[in-house]
Parts: C-alpha cells; structure tokens; sequence
C-alpha cells in the first residue's frame, strides 16, 4: 500500500492504532499486503519489535562554559529486539491478492522514552523504537517491508502537584571569603510541564544576616543530560532559560528583600523555532546511556566573585513532549478488499536492561522517587513535594492549584 513499500511484485504496509504510548502499554496494529504479481519467492510474513539508545558523532559537553569538553563516540545500546512469524503461506511463493492480518504485543515496563537530539556538527543522541513488517524473499530477490517508529513517553513520576524548596544559598566574595547569604523559599505551580510550556514560580528572599543583601536573584531552567559509553561518563549542562530579578529592601523582622514574587520561565529555548530541530529540547528520559532531566535552579547574587562558587536551590521538574502525535490515515488502493488471514494475537514480551543509577545532582528527588508508594498512602490533602533543608514555616507562600 504505497510506493514506498512497494516491489516489482507489489507492497506491504504496517500501521499501529495510534503514535504514541507509555512503558507496559499495550500496542494493536495491522500488517496489509498487496500483491500485484505472481511468483514472489517469500512465504513468512514478519513482525519485529527494536528499540535502541545511540551516540553518535562529537559534541560539545560544556556549552554554558569556556572549558573545552568534547565527546566523540559511536556507541548503540540494545533495549528491545523481538521477532516473530506472523504467518505462513502454504505454498513456496506468495499468490496474488490482498491479504491482512492483526498483531497485539506489550511494551516492557521499564523502557526508557523516545529522545532525539540534533547537533549543527551532525551529531545526533537517539532513544527510537520501531515496529517493523517484512517478507524475506529467497536471495536475488528484494525484501518487501515497511518500518513504522513509534513514540514511547516517559512515566508521569508524580501526580500533578506543586514542589516547595527552601534553604540558605550564599555567594562567596572576594579571595573566597563568604560575602553573604540569604533564606529563599520558592514554589513551583506544578511538577511536570510540556515542552514550550510557562513555567511559574513563587519566590521569597529575607537576608537574615542583614548585612550584606543579595544584589538579584537568578532563575534557570537547567537540563542535565549524562552519557555513558564505553567505561566512560560525562555529563552535559545546559541553561535552557533564566530570567533574573533585583531585590529591593524591607525591614520587617529580617531583611525580606523579595516579598512572594513570581517568576514565569518557558520550557524551550529563548531562540526556538518550530521548525529549527537543532533547537527543540527534548522530554525528560531515563535511559541506559542517555538520562536526560531539568530542575529549576536559584542563585542570589552578592556581586563579583572572583571564585565563581555559589550555593543554589534545586527544585527538579519533569518535562514531557509538547504535542499529541496523530496517526497518518492510510488510503488503500483501489479496489481494497483483502482476505483476512488467520487472526492471532502475539505477545512480544521482549526484556529490556534496566535502567541504570540517577543523576547525582537529583538525589534529594531520587529519594522521594523511591518512597512514593509510601506517599501514595499519605494523605489525599497533600499537593506539594519538599526539597531543602529548611525548618521555616511557608505555609503563606503557596500556589493556588485547582
């Protein structure tokens, strides 16, 4: 069903129900030939299942830094690899006609997300799957199939809830001596947001040493990607957005320098182009050699440093793709009629490594990660995660969620 598909002897065309679907779902799809020639020398019909993680090429590991960083590798992790008969004709060659048939299997649980990133230098990090149908025709012969990718979202870790930090951050001043420091207490209005998605979140600053106020403070959208090939590991920071604020001086109690403000920052790059692929970010994913996740991190700025060192608030977020794949409608030929052949159900219930150790710098939500059955039995009321180490009350400084 379409030339490019098709052989001398006629095509193959495979289509699953829909584009998309998460880790443990269930996949339906249907396998059409369309044979316009006798004699092709072919008589299993298959489908294959594969998943692979891939680096490729060489890129720049330290984009937001003037260090010299640069991975090169050529290296392809196996995540699924199934294959299967379909179906079997009786006689050596494939007779002429139309024929169709169904197939069912279940993804693995534990597969990581579809990620692929472009570089300019041609690079490129990959997670893809594929379904694929074919006929393998004796040899001199060409092999008719059809390949469809299919779209695997990572698992919404969390329900819809906001994140609350708090904590003291400080600034180290001239020869690395402490020049300040100061409480901050920020809220994000959710946890998960869509690619291109705004953002919000609630800040308060109070310099409780009141000597030394933070001159502004600065909100990114950090990604932290980690590569693992060969024995090697590097990880890639990249600033997505940053808005910054400057402070201004209340006395009430404590220095409160920034009474409840918000800050809006948008998942995507400030030069986004929908149709400039180098510039897309990609969902959060959790794969063997590609992990890639965002947090929102918050600095308060004292001045120069010479040292370069500050202490931050992390608050980590999980970002998923901005749109809904829809399914391509397929026009049969002419004259579409096919005979149905023997309708089974397979289950391709192929393994998948498990997914290795988290980032470092997401400790804090790895721990919550790993406790949230233990949450589920919490409450119904609560709607927040913590991160920080702070014991203030913040029961005013809260998102109103529906």
């Amino acid at each position: 069903m379409g030339n490019k598909h098709s052989t001398e002897f006629g095509g193959i065309f495979i289509q699953t129900s829909k584009a998309y679907y998460f880790p443990g779902e269930i996949i339906q799809g249907t396998i059409s030939l369309n044979i316009t020639k006798p004699g092709y020398p072919g008589r299993r019909l298959y489908i294959s299942l594969t998943g692979k993680e891939i680096l490729h090429g060489a890129f720049d590991i330290n984009e937001n830094s003037d260090d010299e960083g640069v991975l090169s590798t050529n290296t392809t992790t196996k995540i699924i690899k199934s294959e299967i008969v379909l179906y079997e004709f009786q006689q050596p060659t494939i007779p002429m006609g139309q024929f169709t048939t169904t197939f069912t299997f279940q993804l693995p649980s534990n597969i990581p997300g579809t990620y692929n990133k472009i570089h300019l230098s041609g690079a490129f990090e990959r997670i893809i799957y594929k379904v694929k149908g074919y006929v393998v025709p004796t040899k001199g012969y060409k092999t008719m199939s059809h390949i469809q990718q299919i779209q695997v979202r990572e698992p919404i870790y969390f329900p819809e809830q906001q994140i609350i930090g708090d904590g003291k951050v400080g600034d180290n001043g001239y020869c690395c001596r402490q020049k300040g420091s100061a409480q901050i207490t920020a809220v994000t209005d959710r946890n998960v947001y869509r690619i291109g998605e705004a953002i919000r979140i609630l800040i308060e600053v109070i310099d409780e040493e009141r000597y030394q106020k933070p001159e502004k403070i600065i909100i990114q959208l950090e990604n932290i990607t980690q590569y693992k090939y060969k024995d090697n590991i590097e990880t890639r920071l990249k600033i997505i957005a940053e808005e910054q604020i400057s402070t201004t001086t209340k006395k009430l109690g404590s220095y409160k320098v920034l009474n409840q403000q918000e800050v809006v920052l948008f998942a995507q790059l400030k030069n986004h182009n929908n149709n400039d692929q180098y510039n897309m970010i990609q969902p959060s994913t959790n794969g063997d050699i590609i992990k890639s996740q965002y947090q929102i991190v918050i600095r308060a700025s004292f001045g120069i440093s010479c040292c370069n060192q500050s202490e931050c608030l992390e608050l980590p977020i999980q970002i998923l793709s901005s749109t809904v794949l829809q399914q391509q409608s397929i026009q049969p030929p002419l004259g579409w009629n096919p005979i149905q052949l023997n309708d089974e159900n397979l289950q391709l219930l192929a393994s998948a490594k498990q997914s290795g150790t988290s980032l470092h710098s997401f400790s804090t939500y790895q721990k919550t990660l790993q406790g949230r059955n233990s949450y589920n039995e919490q409450q119904e009321s609560q709607r927040s995660i913590r991160v920080g180490n702070s014991v203030r009350s913040i029961q005013s400084l809260n998102y109103q969620m529906n």
